[in-house]
């Protein structure tokens, strides 16, 4: 037994000395085995940065480990990206020697594809049974990945005060190397205005364009015109700036008496609380308590309030009044808001209640209403209705993707006033079919039960559909609802059908086709004919277009055909038809901005005989605005709708309309008094009254945030006495008393005190002054000639002002935290570079604006004899030098094309083509770039091919 297990201690350790050999004979054998190649070799650079049209290098290293002599090649498979300096076709090497050969590329869109990019190299060798390495590569990492630009048709957008609706198109494009994914965010997006359409997300190849068309849409019941700087950013998928374009959005109004450059007469500035006194004749008074405010909590929560409360103290009179005010608390999961409730949801919702809102995630909500039909949330007034019936709602949207949009509605409402019970079921949805093609889809059923009635059914249905092929825009939106439908749009038929076509610079084509056609039912005005009869009214426009930009002016032509129609209620029909032209043209030069749209026509056809056809007419509306001056003008000269005939005597069917007046606003005492006034003049030809008024408010803000404030407004309403207007009737002559003239007066006068909630001064605050100029040389530099850039709308880290006459703006900010400044309203002055600060002391910061205007060019092949074909010219890098230094440089796309926004001065252009093929005939090019002169010129090359042989590098 002892033997035995002798025996097997010996067997055994044995196979463990015998295990630990081959074991440590393995890894003894690992050097050998990496040297087991005759030909070895690698890079000296594991990873190269590079950038955008520049050219790279790195060096190869060859080692023979062999006794002979061996000759080697590159093995060139079809990915292979070829080198301007690559490896000879036959490499010698002689016994156990090591070479260096040095290698050279060129970064555009043929050899970059990719951020990270991995660039392989295979040799083999011409004699037989020689082992070589498989291969060897590098990376490069690609700096300045984006070249994302962003652009409108303008700098301005104008939303129409009538159907509350306009297009923006933003065009996108990549002039970098890589195709880049991002997102557009929009912002400073005032409370109402709506967009849709705006994609999830966008891939762009490089040298591509896209457009995306967006839908804005004013959901507020407010006529008020009002200006809105909306700032549009692109944003990758890790939410970094890529390109940022500001656009202003401008209401157009036929009634300018109130357009002030500020909050208007009854609006009061946002995060304030006002005290007021208001007193109109003829001896009405009031105590007015206003106020709106946001607040950002923790954890991405928003607390929303508004107030407005009159307490009225005429005897016959006396009471409180409180309307339009609201609290509103919104955290990412739900939402409430109590109050003064108003949405347009295919139903004008509006009225004192509740909405509750449930987030299941980001862009889905589940919004339940509860409002009682009274606009007045509370009054002591025991003459005004209190029930007017109630509405219940629910309303589902799911916005999770920009260009895959949903939302349905579920509403039931009885209105006592009108004596009518609606129920209501409709949606719509939007999706993208392909790729730059969206189709959108819309539909509701309702029933409608006026008073003790029977119920009225009533459908609609509409069909949004979009496609962008290049220069291409095609938009079609058609929708139909009977005439008992219950939504917001009863009895309607409209069709909006247009196309456009860009010329490459050389203008813009369109063509259009529009019809509307309304029908209701169930709609009570009280008596008011012309309300009813305006009702029943219809138009189709037929429109070709052309849009060009000329010199500082943008111009727009377009000729159509109009016809439209009418329905008594005596079944009587008027019918009318006209071919007219639209001419609109902007003209902007500093703070300077023109705008002019004058309509002409020729009605041969006008069967209400008011007047009698044929006639010409014309409609124009104008504006100027400057930094401290502006002009609005309206004029209408003879009819143009047809509803204009319902206010015409039959004696005197002539509609003559003139609106005017100046504007001023005017800072003072270092922007501590901020005034402005507007002056008006009306005149109605029908009826020949006139109308003064003048609008003023002043704003003296005093310390600690706190500030006086006075509003006047003063009209004189002129008539003569033998001129009445008859409701429905149109206005009746009595020659009785021709002489009299009937005088009205509007006084109305407010005084007030606020209190502004912003940040208070203490020991962990700063002060932060931000001083804009004019970098007339684009050098950077605040030179002893560059002036101050006033009138400049700023925002920092949410917190918004406006520089004075000196450029300057100061604002208090949170100590050793990092802000971001942007330009909101730039007045068409653009940012040097983006501008960020860490505030650690009190700092003054002065910040370079440019003007900068659109140079485009081509590069134009010119052969030579004897002359090789040339490759594509993508990628080769555009630079232009201004007189001062700076330099501004691009790529060009597959078609030689490129694009630089040029601050105005005088510039050398060239291309780099160092290390290249590429000649350029004409080294250096100069241009003269000034604002809203765009130019275009050309660049001639040819292309020369030299076959660079290497013998030997040490």
């Amino acid at each position: 037994m002892y033997q035995v297990n002798n025996h097997f201690l010996l067997n055994t350790a044995y196979l463990f000395v015998r295990t630990i050999f081959f074991i440590l004979a393995f890894f003894c054998s690992l050097p050998a085995a990496a040297q087991q190649h005759t030909i070895v070799y690698g890079f000296r650079l594991d990873t190269v940065a590079i950038r955008s049209g520049e050219t790279f290098s790195n060096s190869l290293w060859i080692q023979n480990n062999s006794s002979a002599a061996v000759v080697l090649f590159e093995v060139r498979s079809p990915g292979t990206k070829k080198a301007l300096l690559h490896l000879p076709d036959s490499i010698f090497l002689q016994p156990r020697e090591k070479r260096w050969f040095p290698l050279k590329y060129f970064a555009n869109r043929e050899t970059i594809q990719s951020n990270i990019q991995s660039f392989t190299i295979q040799l083999a060798s011409r004699q037989q049974a020689v082992p070589v390495q498989g291969s060897a590569r590098f990376l490069t990492r690609l700096e300045q990945v984006s070249g994302i630009a962003l652009d409108t048709d303008g700098p301005e957008v104008y939303l129409s005060q009538l159907s509350r609706q306009t297009k923006v198109t933003v065009y996108c494009y990549n002039s970098g190397l890589v195709t880049t994914r991002f997102h557009l965010e929009l912002s400073h997006i005032p409370e109402g205005l709506e967009f849709s359409g705006n994609p999830d997300e966008l891939e762009l190849a490089p040298g591509t364009r896209q457009q995306v068309v967006l839908l804005v849409t004013n959901k507020l019941r407010s006529t008020v015109a009002a200006d809105f700087a909306i700032m549009i950013r692109a944003l990758d998928v890790s939410g970094n700036q890529l390109a940022v374009k500001n656009l202003r959005m401008l209401n157009i109004s036929d009634d300018h008496r109130l357009t002030l450059r500020r909050n208007s007469f009854s609006q009061a500035p946002p995060n304030t609380i006002s005290l007021r006194y208001l007193t109109v004749s003829p001896g009405l008074s009031a105590y007015q308590l206003q106020g709106n405010g946001s607040f950002p909590l923790a954890d991405s929560q928003q607390l929303r309030y508004r107030i407005n409360a009159d307490y009225l103290n005429r005897p016959e009179q006396k009471g409180i009044n409180l309307y339009d005010t609201y609290i509103d608390y919104q955290s990412k999961r739900w939402g409430v808001r109590a109050g003064t409730i108003y949405d347009l949801l295919d139903f004008n919702l509006n009225g004192r209640g509740l909405r509750a809102s449930f987030k299941p995630s980001a862009g889905r909500s589940l919004s339940i209403y509860g409002v009682e039909n009274n606009y007045l949330l509370y009054s002591s007034h025991p003459l005004l209705p209190q029930n007017n019936g109630n509405t219940f709602a629910l309303n589902y949207t799911d916005t999770r993707s920009g260009a895959r949009s949903s939302s349905v509605l579920l509403l039931r409402s009885s209105n006592n006033l009108l004596q009518t019970t609606t129920t209501l079921l409709s949606g719509n949805i939007t999706i993208p079919t392909a790729r730059k093609i969206f189709l959108g889809v819309e539909g509701g059923y309702s029933m409608l039960q006026p008073g003790k009635e029977q119920q009225h059914p009533g459908f609609a249905a509409g069909i949004r559909f979009l496609l962008e092929r290049g220069q291409f825009n095609l938009y079609s939106y058609n929708y139909f609802s009977s005439p008992y439908y219950g939504g917001l749009r009863r009895g309607l038929l409209q069709l909006d059908n247009s196309v456009s076509l860009s010329l490459n610079g050389k203008g813009t084509v369109s063509g259009a086709l529009r019809l509307l056609n309304n029908n209701p039912k169930l709609l009570y005005y009280f008596g008011n004919e012309y309300l009813s009869a305006a009702s029943q009214y219809g138009n189709a426009v037929y429109e070709i277009g052309y849009a060009k930009r000329l010199g500082l002016w943008n111009l727009t032509l377009k000729p159509y055909y109009f016809t439209q129609t009418i329905t008594l209620q005596e079944a009587v029909k008027w019918r009318s038809a006209s071919v007219r032209g639209k001419l609109t043209g902007s003209y902007s030069f500093a703070s300077h901005t023109v705008f002019i749209d004058a309509d002409n026509g020729y009605t041969f056809q006008n069967t209400s005989s008011k007047p009698e056809a044929p006639f010409l007419s014309s409609r124009i509306n104008a504006s100027y605005k400057s930094q401290v001056l502006g002009f609005n003008a309206m004029a209408q000269f003879n009819s143009y709708y047809l509803t204009d005939a319902l206010a015409l005597p039959l004696e005197r069917p002539r509609y003559t309309f003139i609106s005017l007046g100046p504007t001023a606003s005017l800072a003072l005492f270092r922007q501590k008094v901020l005034a402005n006034t507007g002056l008006m003049y009306n005149y109605s030809g029908y009826n020949h009254s006139s109308n003064y008024s003048v609008n003023s408010n002043i704003r003296w803000r005093l310390k600690n945030n706190w500030a006086l404030a006075a509003d006047v407004l003063y009209g004189v309403n002129l008539q003569p006495t033998a001129y009445n207007v008859l409701q429905g009737s149109g206005a009746s002559y009595d020659p009785g008393d021709p002489a009299g003239r009937f005088r009205y007066y509007n006084r109305q006068l407010r005084l007030g005190i606020e209190k502004s909630f912003g940040q208070s001064s203490d020991g962990n605050n700063c002060r932060l002054e931000l001083v804009y100029y004019a970098d007339l040389n684009a050098n950077g530099k605040h030179d002893r000639r560059e002036p101050a850039v006033s009138s400049v709308l700023v925002k920092v880290d949410g917190i918004t002002a406006v520089t004075n006459q000196k450029g300057s703006v100061k604002i208090t900010g949170e100590r050793n935290k990092r802000y971001t400044i942007s330009v909101i309203s730039n007045n068409n002055w653009s940012l040097l570079e983006p501008t960020e600060i860490t505030l650690r002391k009190n700092t003054r910061l002065e910040i370079p604006l440019v003007k900068t205007e659109l140079l485009t060019g081509k590069l134009v092949y010119t052969a030579e004899k004897y002359s090789d074909t040339p490759p594509v010219p993508s990628g080769l890098r555009v630079k232009a030098t201004s007189a001062g230094g700076a330099v501004f440089t691009t790529l060009t796309n597959e078609q030689g094309l490129f694009q630089l926004y040029l601050p105005e001065n005088t510039y050398t252009v060239t291309m780099e083509t160092a290390g290249l093929h590429f000649v350029l005939l004409s080294e250096n090019k100069p241009v003269t770039m000034q604002y809203n002169h765009p130019k275009t010129l050309e660049l001639n090359y040819t292309y020369r091919e030299r076959k660079v042989e290497v013998t030997r590098f040490d």
